[in-house]
């Protein structure tokens, strides 16, 4: 198992697939895996459970404006994402790996991913552990992903389509 402390993404439109590339550059350990549409949105989809089911601030206010205190949040931890715009150097001595399944816990105010390959799907391929802006940082990475591969992802913390909403 590797323990991933940097997370990079490269859209590649040849594949249809996004690239996720732990560790690129940081002297650890590089593992790479392909992660599929259907992946993807899973992941976006059950990122926006956890962040509306864990946040203090998000639980603590009235249902209805969760969503928008969620998208509040996520707003402020883009402001605060580190980006490189270095280019992802291919590999030949290790193939990606197809993403079989990502599993999510969160406890202490810290996120663990649990990444695992199909070649092995009962064994942890890599894990990495994000604080909530990091959690935040990486959905928006995928979700910018699933745009520019146009694979029809719903806004981030928008809620159910043409529901409209006001605050006041």
């Amino acid at each position: 198992m590797i323990n991933i402390e940097s997370l990079t993404f490269k859209f590649d439109p040849v594949e249809d697939r996004i690239r996720l590339v732990g560790n690129l550059d940081n002297g650890q350990t590089r593992i790479d895996f392909w992660l599929t549409r259907r992946l993807a949105l899973r992941m976006l989809d059950a990122g926006n459970e956890m962040v509306q089911r864990t946040s203090v601030r998000v639980s603590k206010v009235p249902s209805q404006y969760r969503e928008a205190t969620a998208q509040f949040e996520h707003q402020q931890a883009q402001e605060r994402m580190e980006v490189s715009h270095q280019p992802v150097e291919e590999t030949e001595e290790r193939e990606p790996g197809l993403l079989q399944r990502i599993d999510v816990s969160h406890k202490d105010g810290r996120y663990q991913l649990r990444l695992f390959n199909q070649d092995e799907p009962n064994e942890v391929a890599a894990v990495s552990v994000l604080n909530y802006d990091e959690l935040h940082q990486i959905l928006h990475l995928i979700h910018s992903g699933c745009e520019s591969l146009d694979w029809g992802a719903p806004a981030l913390f928008a809620g159910p389509a043409g529901e409209d909403r006001v605050l006041q």
